[in-house]
């Protein structure tokens, strides 16, 4: 059934626009429920939950060429630059040696959710730790549609 439903969905894509669009909204708005604060927990509370189970889904995401990722990181190597995060500097082979050298992520500085098909160049890409990654895309929760590197880092700086 699950699959008939999808099916079906994608068949009306301005339908689909307008639900994804209302959900979006919602989200940024802070009017769905959030499951951490009604799972909130004492510490003396023991909790324990089934998991590991496998599931069939269905996604929907952007295309990536991955060529890019090893051309970014080639091109900062390649300017002398270190591979380190530009919101807060942190350089995985400065911290882990061997195993975290030439390893850093990296991130559209503008969301191809915003741009929907476009023609993406090295310098609409960022070097980002997976902390600073993750709080780049944790805006999308926070009633801010969206958070560029720049702003992060001027986050960083104020709390700091």
């Amino acid at each position: 059934m699950g699959r008939e439903v999808v099916t079906a969905f994608l068949q009306r894509p301005a339908e689909m626009a307008a639900s994804a669009e209302a959900l979006r909204s919602a989200a940024l708005q802070g009017l769905l429920p959030s499951t951490e604060a009604n799972d909130a927990a004492g510490p003396e509370d023991a909790f324990t939950a089934p998991e590991g189970r496998l599931l069939s889904l269905l996604h929907l995401r952007r295309e990536r060429d991955p060529r890019l990722r090893r051309r970014k990181i080639a091109a900062v190597r390649a300017s002398g630059a270190p591979l380190s995060c530009a919101v807060c500097d942190f350089d995985f082979g400065s911290t882990y040696g061997e195993l975290g050298e030439g390893y850093v992520e990296v991130h559209h500085v503008v969301p191809l959710r915003l741009t929907a098909e476009t023609v993406t160049t090295l310098d609409d890409l960022a070097l980002l730790c997976a902390n600073c990654h993750r709080m780049c895309h944790r805006s999308l929760s926070v009633k801010q549609p969206w958070r560029s590197p720049d702003d992060l880092r001027q986050l960083l700086r104020k709390v700091r």
